[in-house]
């Protein structure tokens, strides 16, 4: 017979604003174990109910956690060592009033150390991550670190047919997948496109894939978005630092079955992070050497399918029924403008006011820029800086 399940009780270190609420689990990872957009009262990552070892992680761990969130992993790649130690966590508001987690490895006699800080800033609905990892040995170094997020927008905690991977390249390497359609190990393909499949879209994959951009992150972000609860998830990095951007999903028409992770029948897609373009590739610190920097993450909601990301906001531009729908979704109250362009020659300019709980949306009557060429679309701030440009072809 099977053991009866054990419960524990896990503290919780939340930081919390009018627009976000982040929860962080210390004993398990220091992970970042949900966020909550309150506007929508949507969460933005996967969250398992049961703590269950999979077939997946180092062999000497004897099965990995699929428990949802962001985790950080080191030193070794794919999920690391530390996803199921404790970490320390110290929580505090700064003095402008923004919430602050400071995550940090534990001073266990490791070589290589981590601290990653969490903040909230008041009045945004985004969050800011930003790890520092510190050789403090006497040698040089070479290791691994990437941070897994385990995401499935929305209330159903479980990808629909038609999730989105937003990836701004043009080619993707293969990491591992059971599909015999697709290239193995290393193989380069087009994105998103691939033999007649539309690979952005969930319900295009049949078994397990993960890839990594190629030939390393596009940048300035990525993201998934679910059209079932028009919600999604943008990461927003620095690509000449952070080089690595991979993808990972359970599949579809013969996914991985949830039994191998959970209790019921949830399911995640993931978005990884990290220093090296690829696991194959390594990152190297000399004796007393660090190296840091800052993304931004935050859930987006009520504009459709975005094309374009940055620290300002989401952009979704598409084409249909003699309209161009044009919506934007700012992570903080903006005033600004919209401009659009088409062959070089400007077709509407309009004022926007956006915020987290009401995203901008417009149309423009299609006969204005067919055959005209590209169509430039543009967010300006209130001095005139653009924030946010996407340009898309005309077909």
């Amino acid at each position: 017979d099977a053991p009866e399940p054990q419960k524990r009780i896990y503290r919780v270190v939340m930081l919390e604003n009018a627009y976000l609420q982040v929860l962080i689990l210390p004993e398990l990872g220091g992970r970042i174990w949900q966020v909550i957009h309150k506007p929508s009262d949507s969460a933005m990552f996967y969250q398992n109910s049961v703590i269950k070892p999979s077939p997946w992680g180092p062999l000497d761990q004897l099965g990995w956690y699929g428990l949802g969130g962001i985790e950080w992993n080191l030193p070794v790649n794919e999920h690391g060592y530390d996803w199921g130690t404790p970490w320390g966590v110290r929580a505090f508001v700064d003095e402008d009033g923004a919430a602050v987690a400071e995550i940090a490895t534990p001073d266990d006699g490791r070589y290589l150390a981590v601290t990653v800080t969490v903040t909230l800033p008041p009045g945004a609905a985004y969050f800011t991550i930003e790890p520092r990892i510190r050789n403090i040995s006497d040698q040089a170094l070479q290791f691994d670190y990437w941070h897994t997020a385990m995401l499935a927008p929305g209330p159903a905690n479980r990808p629909s047919a038609d999730l989105r991977f937003i990836v701004p390249g043009e080619a993707v390497r293969i990491h591992s997948t059971g599909d015999p359609a697709l290239p193995g190990p290393g193989g380069v393909i087009p994105w998103p496109d691939y033999a007649g499949r539309d690979l952005s879209r969930l319900g295009e994959w049949d078994q397990y894939v993960g890839f990594f951009e190629y030939p390393a992150a596009h940048g300035p972000f990525v993201g998934v978005y679910e059209p079932a609860a028009d919600v999604g998830a943008v990461r927003v990095f620095p690509a000449d630092v952070a080089q690595g951007s991979k993808v990972f999903g359970l599949g579809w028409g013969d996914a991985l079955v949830s039994e191998y992770f959970t209790d019921n029948a949830s399911a995640y897609v993931e978005l990884h992070g990290g220093l090296a373009p690829t696991f194959t590739e390594r990152a190297q610190l000399t004796a007393g050497g660090s190296v840091g920097w800052e993304e931004r993450w935050y859930p987006v909601t009520g504009i459709g399918e975005f094309v374009a990301a940055d620290r300002a906001g989401a952009l979704s531009a598409d084409a249909g029924e003699g309209v161009v729908r044009l919506a934007f979704y700012a992570v903080e109250q903006f005033a600004g403008r919209l401009s659009v362009k088409a062959g070089g020659r400007e077709v509407m300019r309009r004022a926007v006011a956006a915020g987290p709980e009401t995203p901008y949306r417009t149309t423009l009557p299609l006969e204005l820029v067919e055959g005209a060429g590209p169509i430039t679309v543009m967010i300006e701030d209130g001095t005139g800086a653009v924030v946010l440009a996407y340009t898309m072809e005309q077909e």
